[in-house]
Formats: C-alpha cells, sequence, structure tokens
C-alpha cells in the first residue's frame, strides 16, 4: 500500500510540471498582387482576403532550444501540445539559411539576410492564456525582398 501511494505520488508531481496545451492557430496570409500591370478593383479586392497557410512545415524552436517540425492541416490551422513556454515558428529556408526564392547569394546582402534568418515568422507563448504574434500575415512581392541588391521587377 506504501509503495502504491508513492508511486501515486511520483505521477501526481511529474503531472504538475509537464503541463501541456492543445495550441491551435490559424494562421493566413495575404498575399500582394506581383503583376507588372495595374490591379483591377477585383484584383484589389481579392488581395486583402487571407489566404490559408494550408500543408505547410513550419520549425519549432522552444525557448529551451528544442527543435521540432510542425505541419498546418489543409485549412491553415497548426494544432500541437505544447508545454508551457514560448515557441518560434520559422519557415523552413529561414531556419536552415537557405536563399529566398531561389535568388543567387551574389545579388544578396548577406548581412541582412542574417538578419531575415533570425527573425520567426510565428511566435506563440503557451502559458494560462495563448498568446500569437504572426508575422505570416503578409507575404511580399519576391521583388520587394529586403535583402536584394538588384531587384528585378515584373514588365
Amino acid at each position: 500500500m506504501k509503495n502504491l501511494f508513492l508511486a501515486l505520488l511520483c505521477v501526481t508531481f511529474i503531472n504538475g510540471f509537464s503541463q501541456t496545451k492543445k495550441v491551435k492557430v490559424k494562421i493566413a496570409q495575404i498575399v500582394a498582387y506581383c503583376g507588372g500591370i495595374k490591379p483591377t478593383a477585383e484584383m484589389e479586392a481579392q488581395q486583402k482576403i487571407p489566404v490559408p497557410y494550408s500543408c505547410r512545415k513550419l520549425i519549432c524552436v522552444s525557448d529551451k532550444n528544442k527543435i521540432d517540425t510542425v505541419t498546418t492541416d489543409k485549412n491553415g490551422f497548426l494544432i500541437t501540445k505544447r508545454a508551457l513556454g514560448t515557441y518560434s515558428f520559422f519557415e523552413p529556408w529561414k531556419f536552415y539559411k537557405k536563399l529566398p526564392n531561389g535568388e543567387q547569394e551574389s545579388n544578396m546582402k548577406m548581412d541582412c539576410l542574417a538578419e531575415e534568418w533570425a527573425k520567426p515568422d510565428l511566435k506563440i507563448t503557451v502559458a494560462k492564456t495563448i498568446t500569437v504574434v504572426n508575422n505570416l500575415e503578409y507575404k511580399p512581392c519576391p521583388y520587394r525582398f529586403p535583402c536584394l541588391i538588384n531587384r528585378h521587377y515584373p514588365n
């Protein structure tokens, strides 16, 4: 009986420290019009509608430097269980320090690119409430990427 009590006490103690919460966050982006001609009123209205960030991978880095990969569902929801703490999410090209949009290294300001790699695309704090800072809301046109030396504008 004494061993059963000690086992139950240990399980209760461990559960108290390993609190996790279900996190369900809808991620959507407003995709900019990147064409060369002036957009029509319909095109401008369409570009204001958020598009789900569906079936996309994100690299999750916890405040304790634990790394995980998560994938959004077809509706753009990120559904995961997380322990209390702060989590930064990066698009894979940023986490693995790759060049965006197939650009050449010779056309990039590398110090600027290093700053871009360090910026999380999404930050979630799991506590009594869940706080989301969503940097994925606006997807710029490739020629507007801030680290480009020579911008290739559309015709």
